[in-house]
């Protein structure tokens, strides 16, 4: 379906050409106006089933969406099943597809109560109504029977009328209406539709042919005659609709008509644009493709995209060539400015320099027109360059000889200005002259640095007993930095490796008598050692600062896991303490010797406070002989264990032996989780059962499930249990 994209003119200003384009690109707009019982429903029912079953040569009409089609499926199943069509309580939109030879139209109605159309009434289908690209304007036979009934009919009509000539624009082209006769098989015989307009719709008749040239009249039933007996209900369906396609017929060709003279106007307007007119042809040539009007509207596009280039190459030159005079005019209005500054300034080669330079900045479309000029501008800042650096080596030439001559000039001061020229002035050529000046010069800020560096050297002498190493060691420093290569030089050297040395003895000696007394404060220990390496890393004593830090480290590592390994042994079961101590060790020692070891422990403490399921074997057992029965050949003992109130077994029963084999897995794993109790109980049954041993856990022992894993003692009676529950084993402390 085309589409009308708005554009920004658009949306600012709706004028009669965007009004107009909005109208040929949208689909096309069809009234069917028509009172209650007129049959309009039915109309567009076998409209669509006659068109779509091929009924009607070089015509098909097709719905355009699942909405249109379930709609009209209902009506023509109602209608091919012998009933009649209920009236229309609301509003429906029906879009359809309509194919007329190579044409293709897509068409808009709207199905509606009969009675809002009626005189005086202002309903919403009005405004659809008004706005429609072509009307049908469908009055029924039997309504000419009643002169009331057709004169209101009438008047409804010439309302809709004026409505639209309210609404026209002047110059527009007409809109097309077409008074459609419906139940055209109850006009009497002897009689046409002629006859009938002519004698009883005479004021619908005069109307269209005065306000609507393109008119049409045509009389259309939609299921044919009646049966004679009145006995429609028991007939199959079988209609035989009269001229349902003209309708049809007279829409296609009229909107094409009408788009055709739409778009002719729209050509006509001051305000259509070309886009706009794209726009629209585009959309007229999908309708219909291939007729001589769309072949004529593509040809009169192609010659205004000609003539619009035409115009806009002519103004593109007119604008390159009076953007070319205009910058041509610029630049050598600049330059001329430039040249007369230049030798009105001759004794002034920076300032000129700095002249030309504006200009180029201000200038840079100069070489466009004039490229041979670039070289010239090139050898002229070179010369202007020369100029300048040879005017800045006179003046300072001046400048250092003015110095040399007054006896109170800064010597040192003077020579390093000396060598700065020199520097900035290496293309110069040294003569006899320059060099007898530059020894001059020389020897002057030699003596002159000479006689400082004595004054410097007294002066530190009067102060080292009143200051501290510290001060006497940056003075040093001072000292070398200003005066390096003087007399003195050796000697504050000698003493600033003195100073140095005694300010390391005691700092190595603070850090050594802070260790010996407090060994425990590994961190504070570290930071002696750490700030002598910070301040001297190529020390003395550097290698005994970095043995020394190894060695706190190594201390405090194990100071810090034998204190894990202190709580493990002696509360096991302490778990909350544990994987604080062991969490503790590893954010200290994160590469520590026993980081391994922590890190299985805290795992292990992990695992033991979530419940978990044990493998538990019974292996063997050694009994005391007393514990058989006075009369009895032996024991015969079984074994069961309870974990938390659960019990498990009993085993099975070795007989008349006090040192039973079981080798007996429970089948059931225990399962079990920190706190949980343990209760082991042995059983003799010979002939009956006779409780041997119990051995239970102690009620604060939260690590019971080791009863089950390794020897347990009763007595002088023990068992063996075996389990994959097992204990840490944390290394030993040397």
């Amino acid at each position: 379906m085309p589409v009308l994209h708005e554009t920004r003119s658009m949306k600012s200003a709706v004028t009669p050409a965007v009004t107009l384009a909005e109208r040929l690109c949208r689909p096309r707009r069809i009234g069917v106006f028509g009172h209650r019982g007129a049959g309009k429903t039915t109309l567009l029912t076998m409209l669509y089933r006659e068109a779509v079953g091929g009924r009607m040569p070089d015509l098909r009409l097709a719905a355009a969406d699942a909405r249109t089609a379930d709609y009209l499926s209902d009506k023509v199943l109602q209608l091919e099943s012998g009933l009649p069509l209920p009236a229309t309580l609301g509003e429906t939109e029906l879009r359809y597809h309509l194919y007329y030879r190579d044409c293709r139209l897509d068409l808009l109605f709207k199905d509606y109560q009969g009675e809002h159309v009626a005189l005086g009434r202002e309903e919403p289908i009005r405004d659809f109504l008004r706005d429609c690209d072509a009307v049908w304007l469908c009055l029924d036979v039997p309504i000419v029977e009643t002169p009331a009934g057709c004169l209101q009919a009438q008047q409804e009509v010439e309302q809709i009328v004026e409505d639209y000539l309210t609404d026209e624009t002047p110059g527009m082209p007409p809109r097309p209406m077409a008074l459609v006769l419906t139940k055209a098989d109850l006009i009497q015989q002897g009689s046409s539709k002629c006859d009938i307009i002519e004698r009883y719709l005479g004021m619908t008749r005069h109307t269209l042919q005065l306000h609507c040239p393109g008119h049409g009249l045509m009389a259309v039933s939609s299921l044919g005659p009646r049966r004679a007996d009145g006995r429609e209900g028991n007939r199959p369906f079988d209609p035989q609709p009269i001229d349902l396609a003209e309708p049809l017929i007279w829409l296609a060709e009229t909107l094409q008509s009408l788009d055709e003279a739409r778009l002719n106007f729209l050509w006509d307007l001051p305000d259509a644009s070309l886009p706009l007119l794209q726009r629209c042809v585009a959309a007229y040539v999908r309708r219909y493709p291939g007729t001589p009007a769309a072949l004529g509207f593509q040809r009169r596009l192609r010659q205004c995209r000609q003539q619009r280039r035409r115009r806009r190459g002519l103004v593109g030159a007119l604008l390159v060539a009076s953007v070319t005079l205009a910058l041509w005019t610029y630049d050598v209005w600049g330059e001329h400015r430039a040249a007369r500054f230049a030798v009105e300034n001759a004794d002034q080669p920076l300032a000129v320099k700095e002249n030309w330079l504006s200009f180029q900045r201000w200038h840079p479309s100069r070489h466009w027109l004039r490229p041979a000029s670039a070289r010239a501008e090139r050898i002229r800042i070179r010369e202007l360059d020369d100029r300048v650096r040879g005017q800045q080596y006179d003046e300072r030439l001046a400048e250092l000889r003015r110095r040399a001559t007054d006896p109170d000039a800064d010597a040192e001061t003077l020579w390093r200005d000396l060598q700065s020229f020199h520097r900035d002035f290496p293309e110069r050529d040294i003569d006899e002259e320059w060099q007898q000046f530059r020894n001059t010069l020389k020897r002057r800020a030699d003596s002159e640095r000479e006689r400082r560096a004595e004054v410097s050297f007294a002066e530190l002498d009067r102060t080292n007993d009143r200051i501290d190493l510290k001060m006497r060691i940056e003075r040093a420093d001072r000292f070398l930095r200003d005066y390096a290569g003087t007399a003195r030089e050796s000697e504050v050297r000698r003493r600033r490796a003195s100073y140095g040395l005694r300010l390391e003895e005691r700092a190595i000696e603070a850090a050594r008598i802070y260790s010996a007394s407090h060994p425990l404060n590994f961190q504070t220990r570290r930071e002696h050692y750490q700030r002598y390496l910070e301040g001297h890393p190529d020390g003395a004593f550097a290698s005994e600062a970095s043995v020394a830090l190894k060695n706190i480290d190594a201390d405090w590592d194990k100071h810090d896991f034998r204190a894990v390994r202190d709580r493990f042994q002696e509360q096991p079961g302490d778990v909350k303490e544990l994987q604080l101590l062991c969490r503790s060790y590893l954010a200290v020692h994160a590469e520590g010797r026993f980081r391994d070891a922590a890190r299985d422990l805290l795992r292990w403490t992990e695992r033991v406070t979530q419940p978990g399921e044990y493998r538990i074997v019974l292996k063997s057992g050694d009994f005391d002989r007393k514990a058989a029965h006075l009369i009895s050949r032996g024991l015969s003992l079984s074994v069961e264990i309870e974990v938390n109130g659960v019990r498990h077994g009993p085993s099975n029963i070795v007989a008349r032996s006090y040192q039973p084999e079981w080798n007996y897995e429970f089948p059931r794993r225990v399962r079990w989780k920190l706190g949980d109790s343990v209760r082991i109980i042995v059983t003799d049954n010979y002939y009956w059962d006779r409780k041997v041993a119990e051995i239970a856990s102690e009620e604060n022992d939260s690590l019971a499930i080791r009863l089950l894993d390794g020897e347990l003692h009763s007595g002088k009676n023990t068992l063996t249990f075996e389990s994959d529950f097992k204990m840490p084993v944390l290394p030993k402390i040397e």
